[in-house]
């Protein structure tokens, strides 16, 4: 795609190969090879590129609009290792203070309304949850403000313990954690 845009709008332009590669100050050789798709150019180059075919590099590459969704993410801490949460019977957390592994971008439409307690991301060890896609090592979302409804998947605190189940209220007011895994059993409070 990157290439064949290249081409049309440097024919369109009524622009050679050779006229384009002195502009950006590459061979001919390689602005074929980048129109062919045999070869990527580096980000300076495309820029370039798109500078003297007039378009940005939104367009070449075939992600317009791109800059305009990736505005409307959240940053939210992933926390560190030793705020793992598990997806199998609990992990204690007694005397664990959460640091931050690094920063992750969620975009907005999947967080939900974002209040006073910021969300943020853990890692899940264990596979009690591989039936709903979340394995091993996975890094699930936790928005604290959000309402956890009758079969959700959710972070659930047990004392010390955290783990990620799917939540069903009974009609006796009973809890039901339920895996996703027939090799897990449900743990009812």
């Amino acid at each position: 795609m990157l290439g064949e845009r290249i081409r049309r709008l440097r024919k369109e332009m009524g622009m050679s190969v050779t006229e384009l590669a002195r502009r950006v100050k590459t061979s001919p050789s390689y602005i074929s090879e980048i129109e062919k798709g045999e070869k990527t150019p580096s980000l300076n180059l495309l820029v370039r590129i798109a500078s003297e075919l007039r378009t940005g590099i939104d367009y070449l590459t075939g992600l317009e609009g791109f800059a305009e969704k990736a505005l409307n993410v959240t940053e939210v801490v992933l926390l560190d290792q030793a705020s793992v949460t598990a997806a199998g019977k609990g992990m204690d957390q007694t005397g664990v203070y959460p640091a931050v592994e690094e920063m992750i971008y969620v975009p907005d439409d999947a967080l939900g309304p974002v209040g006073d307690i910021p969300p943020f991301a853990v890692r899940v060890s264990g596979e009690s949850m591989i039936g709903a896609g979340i394995t091993d090592n996975s890094i699930v979302v936790v928005n604290p403000n959000g309402e956890v409804g009758q079969g959700d998947v959710a972070l659930v605190t047990i004392g010390n313990e955290w783990t990620v189940k799917y939540i069903y209220t009974k009609a006796d007011g009973s809890l039901e954690l339920r895996p996703a895994n027939p090799s897990y059993s449900p743990d009812v409070f």
